[in-house]
């Protein structure tokens, strides 16, 4: 049913609702799709940027720093499970964001089928955030803690060696430092998500609420 069948029943049945009220609604909302494909346009580009930066990053430590070959496959295997994990969001976030030019959303059925998948990009895009931010900091720490043990064999200790063996306040500041910046980044992150795309999934469902058809 779209808008015209909408307007149409109601005048018939005497609903009393506002149709200026619906119309604007509806325009409200296909606004709000708009506002929501262009930040999923930044947001692509920018994924396509950071994994062109990672890669170079990768090449050029593989040829231009001396570091350990274990550490080295260390890098390479946390990249390999990073690109895995953003390829398979890259192709969920481009099939979502292809389909949903094929709508036209002055249906309510199409408005509907956009607020769930937009609903269940939002958690996606959350686990997706969360996995890959655990995983980077996974790999700092893996690469530092071998750095760290391979310079202490050697006899010399930097930061992390150091912090790790000043007993159980240098273990409590480095680990506990770890949780903040996991706490901090999940929360600035899930900031940026309901300014992004969150209040507008609120616009579009308070139009499919006025478009719910009465008992």
């Amino acid at each position: 049913m779209n808008f015209d069948d909408l307007k149409k029943a109601w005048e018939e049945e005497g609903e009393g609702k506002d149709l200026k009220e619906v119309q604007l609604s509806v325009d409200h909302a296909n606004n709000a799709i708009d506002k929501v494909r262009a930040n999923m346009r930044l947001d692509f580009y920018g994924l396509l940027v950071l994994g062109v930066l990672a890669i170079v990053g990768l090449s050029y430590v593989g040829l231009k720093v001396d570091i350990q070959p274990i550490v080295f496959f260390t890098i390479v295997s946390f990249a390999f499970l990073f690109f895995s994990l953003m390829f398979f969001f890259c192709f969920k976030f481009y099939k979502f964001y292809k389909r949903s030019y094929n709508l036209s959303y002055d249906s309510r059925d199409n408005l509907m089928w956009f607020y769930y998948e937009l609903r269940y990009f939002i958690d996606f895009y959350h686990t997706f955030f969360f996995v890959a931010f655990v995983m980077g900091l996974a790999s700092g720490l893996s690469i530092g803690l071998m750095t760290a043990t391979l310079e202490m064999d050697q006899g010399s200790k930097d930061a992390i060696g150091r912090a790790l063996t000043f007993g159980f306040a240098g273990k409590l500041i480095y680990f506990g430092s770890m949780g903040t910046i996991i706490v901090g980044g999940t929360f600035l992150f899930r900031w940026l998500i309901q300014k992004m795309y969150g209040r507008y999934l609120k616009q579009i469902k308070q139009t499919l609420d006025l478009l719910k058809p009465e008992d």
